[in-house]
């Protein structure tokens, strides 16, 4: 275990085994509302242990990037997209799933202030990319840390 998790892992055990949660607020400036999100214990040891995380965790921890955005004096640069936007949807047909998904972000793009880059964290199942987007510019970049060739559904999506 990385050592910087240590201190994480010894609350996890200590304080969280009855059932406890820790509570974060996800600010208006991600959501577009606030937002209570609760991490459990099986959140925190699945992301001790570099296993499948939830997306409790990422919104966690995009609450954590914007907070540094903010201190280093570069919120105004970016938009972070709550991957709930994104997410798949039960449709009759997984074509209509996919439109309904791109349309939610394309609404959610509509208005989008200029010189943004807005990060859209994208759950494939098992695995978490990330999506940058620049709609002034028409530029959609991709980030796989497991470097798969296939980019599916998510470049589906940006292209509909």
């Amino acid at each position: 275990m990385n050592r910087a998790m240590k201190p994480l892992a010894y609350y996890a055990h200590s304080s969280m085994r009855q059932g406890n949660q820790i509570e974060v607020l996800i600010p208006y400036t991600i959501m577009g509302f606030d937002m209570p999100v609760f991490l459990s214990f099986e959140d925190i040891y699945e992301f001790i242990n570099l296993q499948e995380i939830s997306a409790n965790c990422i919104l966690v921890y995009m609450r954590y990037l914007e907070e540094l955005c903010r201190i280093n004096g570069q919120a105004e640069k970016f938009v972070f997209v709550s991957p709930s936007l994104i997410s798949p949807v039960r449709t009759d047909t997984e074509d209509a799933g996919k439109r309904e998904r791109a349309d939610n972000l394309l609404s959610f793009l509509r208005d989008a202030p200029k010189e943004r880059l807005y990060l859209v964290p994208h759950n494939r199942g098992r695995h978490w990319v990330l999506g940058v987007i620049d709609p002034w510019e028409d530029l959609v970049l991709y980030f796989d840390p497991l470097r798969e060739k296939k980019r599916y559904d998510f470049t589906e999506l940006m292209t509909m």
